[in-house]
């Protein structure tokens, strides 16, 4: 073997060499790889688990004290009709629907009756709506409705022949005392009657939504139960109406139509917060 021949198996065996160490390399990263992998995996797995066993201690915390808290069922009849109207209110003003002034002053929207815009476009038109609120819980809630209403004694078709009580005042939360700002007691097993208003401006009840269909208004009935359970319950009551239609041939001309047929409340499921699941303020 000359010099040339040496040389050229060196190479050769150099090359050799190399891919077998390329290869070797190879296979400790796809072992590596495989390793940070599974370890990857098991870390995920772990995060879930650790997430699982949270949602089931938060699961079971919520179940014990759903076990406990006020429960409240809200029904209500069909909005009062014709609506309510009041030529002196525009939606942006203070004033409260169920005083006893602005009631006398509000009359009922008459079918021959037309809103010429923009005149009467800023004028307020609401719906009455009287409902009952049930505590079907275990523990005393106050109850208080955020917007127009009012809690009251008397009758309703939803309890036949029971002539039901105006629950007990709790607080008012408010320096002006009007009942916006009152919060009533609702004990276990008790029913109270109130009445709320769906209102709009008359412009505002001309307009609806393609995706989300007629014109809507309305409040929404706030229950708290005591400080050692930690919940808020709202309850959302809307009005849905195309109550108002344009008159043929005259433009920017509106009249109330025939019938309420078009009118519809709808009571939204209750919504509960948990407090000591929310992060201490600061």
């Amino acid at each position: 073997m000359n010099l040339q021949d040496a040389a050229d198996l060196s190479t050769a065996l150099a090359v050799i060499a190399t891919f077998v160490l390329v290869a070797f390399g190879l296979v400790q990263l796809r072992a590596l790889q495989r390793q940070v992998d599974i370890g990857q995996q098991s870390s995920e797995a772990a995060v879930s688990a650790a997430e699982a066993a949270h949602r089931a201690v938060r699961e079971a915390a919520r179940a014990r004290i759903d076990e406990q808290v006020a429960r409240v069922v809200v029904l209500s009849q069909r909005p009062q009709w014709p609506p309510l109207t009041n030529p002196h209110l525009s939606h942006d003003g203070q004033f409260q629907l169920f005083d006893s002034m602005t009631l006398h002053g509000s009359p009922e929207v008459s079918h021959r009756e037309e809103f010429v815009f923009p005149e009467s476009a800023d004028h307020v038109m609401w719906f009455v709506v009287h409902s009952i609120v049930t505590n079907e819980g275990r523990s005393t809630a106050r109850v208080r409705i955020a917007g127009d209403g009012e809690f009251y004694e008397g009758e309703s078709p939803l309890l036949p022949g029971e002539t039901i009580p105006l629950p007990p005042l709790a607080s008012e939360w408010r320096a002006d005392g009007t009942y916006l700002s009152r919060e009533h007691v609702l004990r276990p097993g008790q029913t109270a009657l109130f009445r709320w208003a769906a209102s709009k401006t008359v412009a505002g009840w001309t307009v609806g939504h393609p995706e989300e269909g007629p014109p809507r208004a309305g409040v929404n009935l706030e229950v708290f139960d005591s400080a050692a359970h930690g919940i808020i319950d709202t309850v959302k009551m809307e009005v849905r109406s195309w109550s108002l239609k344009a008159v043929r041939n005259r433009a920017e001309h509106w009249r109330l139509t025939e019938n309420d047929a078009d009118v519809t409340v709808v009571v939204w499921p209750t919504e509960r917060r948990y407090l000591a699941e929310e992060p201490p303020s600061t």
